[in-house]
């Protein structure tokens, strides 16, 4: 077994400490259900969020290689320079080809049921042909983590004792927070509670967001995207029992065998943007938090030049308290480990404990201390870039994040909104204007349009504080955001066709205006749009400031869905001025050079003479 425990993921002291993922949209095991709370919090990922949480699931998103997106969430518990707890978040994402074997097929499947863990299940279509069941991690993880044995050299306080983890749960898909060895579509629990884990992963690592960037070094240095990882693994090449050289290369018939690094940068490891403790809103900020990840290119992901990527992105949050002592949530110290298990354990079930002779009997559950939570994307595409698009072009993506309804009905999810709300780039920087939703909103939730429906456009606006779209002479004596009408029209009215006017609405629901807003023919509603809208790659050509809004879901009072792209000169102002000088002096250089050399190979011209002057 594994004694010393150099890697483990920060250690959680609390019951629902939820994490959810705004953009890209995150599912929380949710898929098209149209009910408030999803189906299936085990269909894809231990996903231990409140069951309202998630959004249902459109058509895929697909982003440019090497482009910038903004990644967004809310978690409950806090995080950063927040004096109450301890908190890292890691971001990791995988990709597979779409033409990938059923066994390994990264896809967000037919039906709200757990896969079954067998070929069966990987291999089981409907009568369209389409895959039945969700499925991120391969099979063959799954049936990795039934068979080699859990580390033993972890912290797992009293549930020894207690008969939670005795030898007959030895397998790594028992853990001191997953006593029962419950399943959660394929993943490895002994993997998601624990980062760097200690063997192969499919996952590829994004970030560290650390609240001590003192331990950046630490996870630089144990990701896998640097460093290789070892299992053992029988003839056949599947993985044995055993989790550790020495018990490997002692039994017959098995090899400890070296997996290599996935030969990728290190993840960026930055501090933890700071959250306000038992909130799930925005950050110091004002805004929600954010990470802007630079997707991965051609160079990194073999299965995008073929436009062949099926990828999906999860986020994990983790928070600790001193109450495991000093060395309890320190890399260097290598975490609190087996040493503290049983009578040694710094907290237990419900302890009583006395200030002042006076007893207290704490709230404590030693599987919540060190609980991970996390939330996953629905599956998108990573596309290679357009034909004349240079790798070193930069891309921010611009997208939409949220669900209908109102902030009592979408929550623990957002409202809508831009993301980013306030994007900020260079002239000569592209934009990607995309976005998706669904059909299957609760029934009942607040918003325009047809019921059920996400539907978002742009339009321009005079001003942040506006409400009307900016009117037409407006847009020709200033600069609009769209110089092309037609790519204006486009991002309007979404390609929208077969549209009746106001008038012909009304006629046709017999005036009931009510009807008339949920017609299918009402394009001022968008109804007629589709759930996905790509409205392309814009090159930013004009400077200055531009704002604009959703016409269909702007509310003002209950829903206010706006945003600002502020575009600034390629040089600022004060680099242009010394550009100019120096071109002006190189000028000038020149043409004293160009008369010292026509002065001196015409030693009896005026220029001589002058120049014998000077």
């Amino acid at each position: 077994m594994i004694k010393t425990v150099l890697v483990a993921i920060l250690l959680v002291a609390c019951t629902y400490a939820d994490v959810y993922m705004h953009n890209p949209r995150g599912s929380n095991c949710r898929l098209n259900e149209a009910n408030a709370n999803r189906n299936n919090g085990a269909r894809l990922f231990d996903s231990q969020n409140n069951a309202k949480g998630g959004y249902c699931v459109g058509p895929a998103m697909s982003y440019y290689e090497g482009s910038l997106l903004t990644i967004e969430w809310t978690n409950q518990h806090g995080c950063g320079s927040n004096p109450k707890l301890y908190c890292n978040m890691v971001i990791q994402y995988m990709c597979g080809s779409k033409g990938a074997p059923a066994l390994s097929l990264i896809r967000d499947g037919q039906t709200t049921d757990t896969i079954p863990a067998n070929e069966a299940g990987a291999t089981a279509t409907n009568e369209n042909g389409d895959y039945e069941f969700g499925m991120h991690e391969p099979l063959s993880w799954y049936q990795a983590c039934t068979t080699r044995q859990r580390n033993k050299g972890l912290w797992i306080a009293d549930r020894e004792e207690e008969g939670n983890l005795v030898d007959g749960r030895n397998e790594a898909r028992f853990t001191r927070q997953n006593n029962n060895g419950n399943r959660n579509g394929l993943e490895c629990a002994e993997e998601r509670d624990y980062y760097p884990y200690w063997v192969a992963t499919p996952w590829r690592d994004v970030a560290v967001l650390t609240w001590d960037t003192d331990w950046c070094d630490f996870y630089k240095s144990e990701s896998q995207n640097v460093k290789e990882r070892y299992w053992c693994i029988d003839e056949e090449g599947n993985q044995a029992e055993p989790n550790n050289e020495a018990d490997c290369s002692t039994t017959d018939g098995l090899t400890w065998a070296r997996q290599e690094p996935w030969n990728i940068p290190a993840p960026d490891c930055v501090q933890a943007p700071w959250s306000r403790h038992n909130h799930l809103g925005s950050g110091l900020d004002g805004f929600a938090n954010t990470y802007n990840w630079t997707l991965p290119t051609q160079d990194e992901e073999e299965c995008i030049a073929g436009d062949d990527c099926n990828c999906i992105l999860r986020i994990r949050y983790n928070i600790s308290t001193l109450d495991l002592g000093e060395n309890g949530n320190r890399p260097d110290a290598g975490f609190i480990d087996w040493t503290s298990n049983g009578a040694n354990s710094p907290i237990y079930d419900d302890e009583i404990k006395e200030q002042d002779g006076l007893p207290h009997e704490l709230a404590l559950d030693t599987t919540q201390y060190g609980r991970t939570f996390e939330d996953r994307t629905h599956v998108f595409h990573i596309k290679p870039r357009p034909d004349g698009v240079a790798s070193t072009q930069r891309i921010f993506n611009l997208n939409v994040r949220g669900k209908r309804g109102n902030i009592v009905q979408a929550y623990p999810s957002v409202e809508y909104d831009f993301v980013p709300s306030y994007l900020y780039a260079r002239q000569g920087d592209m934009i990607h204007f995309q976005w998706t939703g669904c059909d299957t909103n609760p029934a009942g939730n607040a918003g325009e349009g047809t019921a059920q429906t996400d539907r978002n456009n742009i339009v321009q606006l005079e001003c942040m504080g506006c409400t009307h779209p900016a009117r037409d002479e407006w847009l020709r004596e200033n600069k609009p955001l769209f110089e092309d009408p037609e790519l204006r029209k486009r991002m309007a009215m979404l390609d929208q066709t077969d549209c009746l006017s106001q008038e012909e609405l009304l006629a046709k629901n017999d005036n009931n205006q009510n009807d008339a807003e949920q017609d299918v023919q009402n394009c001022m509603k968008l109804n007629a749009a589709s759930q996905y809208f790509d409205g392309g790659l814009v090159r930013m050509n004009l400077t200055g400031d531009f704002y604009y809004v959703s016409t269909r879901n702007n509310n003002f009072t209950n829903r206010g869905q706006k945003g600002a792209i502020h575009i600034v000169p390629l040089l600022p102002t004060w680099a242009i001025v010394v550009v100019v000088i120096g071109a002006i002096f190189f000028v000038l250089s020149g043409a004293v050079a160009g008369m010292m050399f026509y002065a001196k190979s015409h030693p009896h011209s005026g220029m001589a003479e002058m120049m014998s002057k000077i």
